[in-house]
Order: structure tokens, then sequence, then C-alpha cells
């Protein structure tokens, strides 16, 4: 998750929450994860010049500086985690005069924050931000979403239509290369920062992701192996995305938005939504206000990065029936309660929850704060662990800059942030699942829930106990 900027939307202006976009002055807004993603690609993609008002060398020693003294002020931690931030600085600033272009120089920043060894920290792009209508026609996809399955990046689903079903993608489709680029030498790289096998299962799911994302008109060659056949080189070229967006918030760009539902004959009801976004809370309100007496709910959270973390309460209303707390935030001014107040006509049947490695920031909130309370239970895999409240900035580059300004816990005190959410019934799906369709999460889940409907009160409510908040 990240919080909204300085500029208008931040800590410093502290007022009722209006439409999302403003919060109180002990809170932050917390929005998509994007930390390892953009740190990846930093030096890899073309960009224009920095701006002609200034020469080089004056832009990038005030976007060093600017990037440093902004960890310094406002980072959660003032010790830094034992890490000397005064010393990094002093080591990493001398090589600024190798940084001869844009993408240099986000390599060299992206290498500093990586010292701190924590997530929410990046630079991202201007050319890859959307802020305006126009520029949504800009950024494109192949039309394919990736998740990491068996520790491989594998192809998870393919809208019709698509580049990527043009080309002959298919779910359960493993990804070995990337423009030529080995994933396993990108493993490698990502393994020597000392990384978890689950926090590099994340960011090489979402390198994937960034280069079949990318600019309306951008060639992606893709290595894929289709079961046990040989690999081959699919060609694909980025296409618009015609749906749904959200607005920018502050410095926070717009994100193209996904809400699926579906009902069962047998009345288990599946939410999946790709990012916590403003404009996708009317239509989940409206499906959790639908639920009958006597429905199960599925909430499917796997590969969704996280978002406005003032939703996870929010969502979470519609399903207790008592106050409670999805956890707390740590912040260099205090802290704040993730508080849960419950709503008239809220869902009072069993809740299951989805998460696997792609599963982050607000989605872990969520996840988490309802496991602790026993209002859901949680299947698939662990999560990110990438949970830390985050804001973004504008860099004299004209790049944006993510950075961490909080950090989380649990209900019951876990630190979220580098551990994630253990499910209570671990399930992973395979290669041979996906490619069959078969969801053996998906179908746990919806076990769970029969068998708690089974014991269930006359009215479908769940019996009296831990769960029947």
């Amino acid at each position: 998750g990240c919080g909204v900027d300085s500029d208008g939307f931040g800590l410093s202006e502290c007022k009722p929450m209006n439409t999302l976009a403003r919060i109180g002055r002990r809170g932050a807004a917390l929005l998509l994860a994007w930390g390892g993603i953009a740190g990846l690609r930093a030096a890899e993609p073309s960009s224009p010049p920095a701006s002609a008002e200034a020469p080089w060398p004056e832009i990038r020693k005030k976007t060093f500086a600017e990037v440093w003294q902004t960890v310094n002020d406002a980072y959660f931690d003032p010790t830094f985690g034992g890490v000397d931030w005064a010393a990094v600085r002093e080591t990493y600033r001398p090589r600024l005069e190798q940084a001869a272009d844009n993408p240099a120089l986000r390599a060299l920043l992206q290498a500093m924050l990586g010292e701190l060894h924590r997530t929410h920290f990046a630079i991202l792009p201007r050319e890859t931000a959307v802020f305006t209508p126009e520029e949504r026609q800009r950024i494109g996809t192949i039309g394919a979403d990736f998740v990491t399955v068996e520790n491989q990046v594998v192809v998870a689903r393919v809208r019709p239509d698509s580049a990527a079903a043009t080309a002959g993608l298919a779910p359960g489709d493993a990804v070995r290369a990337v423009n030529g680029r080995p994933l396993a030498e990108v493993d490698a790289w990502l393994e020597t920062s000392g990384m978890s096998a689950a926090r590099r299962a994340f960011y090489l799911a979402g390198y994937v992701s960034s280069w079949a994302q990318a600019a309306v008109g951008t060639r992606v060659t893709l290595r894929v192996e289709s079961g046990e056949n040989p690999p081959r080189d699919v060609e694909l070229m980025c296409a618009a995305h015609d749906g749904a967006w959200s607005e920018p918030i502050g410095n926070y760009p717009a994100q193209p938005l996904e809400l699926d539902a579906t009902r069962s004959a047998d009345g288990i009801v599946t939410l999946r939504f790709n990012v916590f976004a403003p404009p996708l809370m009317k239509g989940l309100k409206a499906r959790l206000r639908a639920l009958r007496p006597g429905d199960g709910l599925v909430l499917d959270l796997r590969s969704n990065p996280g978002g406005i973390s003032v939703m996870a309460p929010g969502l979470s209303g519609w399903l207790v029936a008592r106050e409670l707390s999805l956890g707390s935030m740590t912040l260099r001014q205090g802290y704040m309660s993730f508080a849960v107040y419950p709503q008239s006509g809220a869902f009072a049947g069993p809740v299951a929850i989805l998460i696997d490695h792609g599963s982050a920031s607000t989605s872990e909130i969520l996840a988490a704060g309802l496991q602790e309370a026993g209002r859901a239970r949680v299947f698939g895999e662990t999560s990110a662990g990438a949970a830390l409240p985050s804001s973004f900035r504008v860099l004299p580059t004209g790049d944006l800059f993510q950075y961490a300004v909080g950090d989380m816990k649990t209900p019951g005190g876990k630190l979220l942030e580098g551990h994630g959410v253990e499910p209570d019934e671990v399930v992973h799906n395979t290669r041979a699942d996906l490619a069959a369709g078969r969801d053996r999460v998906q179908d746990a889940a919806r076990a769970w829930i029969r068998r708690e409907r089974e014991s269930a009160g006359p009215d479908g409510s769940a019996s009296p106990g831990p769960a029947d908040l």
C-alpha cells in the first residue's frame, strides 16, 4: 500500500475522509504496492531526457538529495532498522557523476534505497504512469495475468480476443525469459539481496507483469513452455486497455480496474478484484449487501497488490456484527488503528479469503485482520509480506518516488512486512491444474463453506463462536 502525497493530500493536511482521497492527521491512505516491479525495471526502459530548464548535473543532484532527505524525514523507524542512513548517503553520493542519464540515476537511487531492505521504496518512471484520460490510451496490455506456481512464473488467465489469446498463450504456460532475459537470472539477482523465496516469487511475477502491461505498441517476447513441449518464443504487442480506470489521487496514478462476481448454484458467491481502488467500492458494497442468509462468500485476493487501506475496514464493516480492529499502523508521529464498524444488514455467513504470493499490502491487512478476529478462514499460500504504508512524490526528474512511512501489525501484534499472512489451510495449484481449468484453492474454500453451512443455524448464519462477530 502507499500513502497519498504531501502536496494536498498527505499527513500534514488533516481532514475527514472525502471520497477516500483524504484521511486524518494520524493516518495515511495506503495505495498500490509497486515496490519491486519498478525497481527491477528501473534501468531498462528508455526515457525522455530530463527537463531542459536545468542542466542534468543539477537535476540529478537535487533528485538524489530529495530522495535521501525524504527517507530521512519520513521513515517510520528513526533508527532505520540499524542501517546508518547518513553513511549510505556518503557511499552513494560520489557515484552520481556516473549517472549520465535518467535510467542510470534510477538504478543508482534504487540501489541506495535497497540498503533499507524494505518494500515500498521505488522510483517509478513518469512515462509509465497514467494521470490523464489521454494517457490511458498510452498504457496497454497483452491480456494475460501471471502468478508464481511451483517456483515458476506461469500464465494464470488469458482474456478472450487479446494479443495473448491470439498468440496462443494459455493458462499453465511457464515463462522462462522476457525479451531474452532469463527469469532464472533475475531470480538469482534477487536472491543475492537475501530475499525470501516468497518475496522473490512476488517480484518475479510482477516483473513479467510489468512487461505485459507496457506502453501501447510495445513488443514483448516471452519464452514459454507448454506442458512437456520444448520452449518457444511468443511475440506479442501491447494493446490499449479499454476497461475502467480509477482516477489519480494526488501523485498516485490512475489504475485499470477489474471486478468479477459469480454466484454458484449452491449459493456461494465469489468476489475477485484487482486493486483496492475507490471506484470499486460501490460495486463491492452492492454485492456484499446482496448476499442472502444461507449464502457463503469467497473473497479472492490472489495477485491483488493492495490499494487504498481504508477500504479494508470499510469492506469489513459489511461482514461483522461488532466493532473490531484489523491491526495498527506505526508512523513516525505515532499510531493509527484500523477500526472496523459494523454496518446494518452485514453478512453473517461463512467467509473464505484466498491469498497467494502476489497478495500484498491492503490485501494482507484485510486477510490478517479478519483471520485473527476469527471472522474468515484463509486459504492458499503465504502472502507477499509487503505491507508498508507509503507515499508518492514527484522528483525533479519528473519520476515518481514511492517511500514507506509506516509499519503494519496485526491485531495480535504480528508484523506483516517480511512475514506475510499464513493461510489456515495451505493449498497449492499446479501448472497442470491451471492448464486443466482446476482451482484447488477455490475448491478447498468452497468445501469449507459447505461444511460451515451444514452446522449453521436455521437462518443460515454461522453457529455461535469466534466467527460469529
